[in-house]
């Protein structure tokens, strides 16, 4: 989570290399999408056609109870936390997308982890573990290993779902959700990261009051912005990030409305459009993203349809395509993403084969 600015960047820089080398002829890059299909205990990958968005099954791969994934920096490998108190390391061939364990690339986490994000240079790993409220931490090896930092597991907030690191890779911010009831709303919780060995401190001011509910987080605006959807008032708090101290201040107009329960949310390479899933009204809000104010107005159309309960949704690197994982309908739909309105053209409902609890998507060439 929160890599999106980053690898768009390098894969251009990239992308203008690779052309300058070429004659300008452009190597092709495939994309894939990825869903974890926590009720079917397995992972199913998918290539992307880059003129239509429509998705082609490509591979189904056992994993216990996989929750979320997300794409290694390197491009390397995909991590996976799994229902059984664990985060694998995959292995990912860039051509095929194809995905294989790595023998003994596993670790113990802490009771139910949810989500996974890196530091900038995927030295560090963190998994958000709900059952237990912390946050572990872990070198990760050129290999793909996993060796836990020194400390970890690190003390977060009541049920932590989600979090992120910001572009300076010095600061880790945590969507607690809470309990739902007064005395526990939840809340977002802000750590210094040790630059030598990936510790983390809370910092002074966390933690920081949100909606009720903090489910989904994630920077925009070149990391100058935390966006944070909260499931029980069904809303998104949006706060500015002080680049220096790590402090955050919720801006102007916050909380801004959005669907039923939403549990997810994407913001565009382009770092202008956010997308929430929202999974009890079945549907993904669009937002267009306030560069100065971090302000949230919602695109003309939104909210758009989706299947049964999206729990993720993500935007592929090229910010052309976006994806929902639906649980309940056991599929994930697509979407045309309009870079300049932030506007969805629903394209493609693919079943996954099983209860798509999260998806992500890489293309082949970019470093996160």
């Amino acid at each position: 989570m929160g890599v999106a600015s980053r690898r768009t960047s390098l894969l251009a820089v990239a992308a203008l290399l690779a052309g300058a080398c070429s004659g300008g002829a452009q190597p092709r890059r495939p994309t894939f999408a990825y869903v974890a299909n926590t009720d079917a205990n397995s992972i199913s990958v998918f290539e992307m056609d880059p003129k239509t968005g429509q998705l082609t099954p490509r591979q189904t791969l056992d994993a216990p109870n996989p929750r979320y994934l997300e794409v290694h920096p390197s491009g390397l490998f995909l991590f996976v936390t799994e229902g059984t108190a664990q985060v694998a390391a995959l292995a990912l061939d860039p051509a095929t997308g194809a995905l294989a364990p790595v023998a003994g690339a596993t670790a113990a986490t802490g009771a139910d982890p949810f989500n996974i994000t890196f530091d900038p240079a995927g030295r560090f790993l963190y998994v958000a573990n709900v059952g237990s409220n912390t946050v572990s931490g872990y070198a990760v090896s050129a290999d793909g290993h996993l060796a836990e930092i020194p400390g970890s597991p690190f003390a977060a907030g009541s049920l932590p779902y989600a979090l992120v690191v910001d572009d300076s890779g010095r600061h880790l911010y945590v969507a607690n959700r809470g309990s739902n009831t007064p005395a526990d709303p939840g809340s977002v919780t802000a750590h210094a990261i040790d630059p030598a060995s990936g510790a983390l401190a809370p910092l002074a001011g966390s933690p920081y009051a949100a909606g009720n509910g903090p489910r989904a987080i994630e920077l925009a605006a070149g990391g100058r912005f935390a966006l944070v959807a909260n499931r029980f008032s069904n809303d998104v708090s949006v706060f500015g990030l002080d680049a220096a101290t790590g402090a955050l201040t919720e801006v102007a107009g916050s909380p801004f409305p959005a669907g039923g329960e939403p549990r997810s949310i994407a913001v565009a390479p382009s770092g202008r459009v956010a997308l929430v899933a929202n999974s009890a009204s079945n549907d993904v809000s669009a937002y267009a993203i306030d560069a100065a104010s971090g302000a949230l107005s919602p695109v003309p159309g939104t909210p758009f349809p989706a299947g049964t309960t999206p729990l993720s949704v993500t935007v592929d690197d090229s910010g052309a395509w976006a994806c929902a994982s639906n649980r309940g309908s056991s599929d994930v739909s697509v979407y045309a993403l309009d870079g300049a309105s932030g506007r969805l053209t629903p394209v493609a409902t693919v079943p996954t084969g099983g209860s798509g609890f999260s998806v992500t998507t890489w293309q082949a060439g970019a470093s996160r």
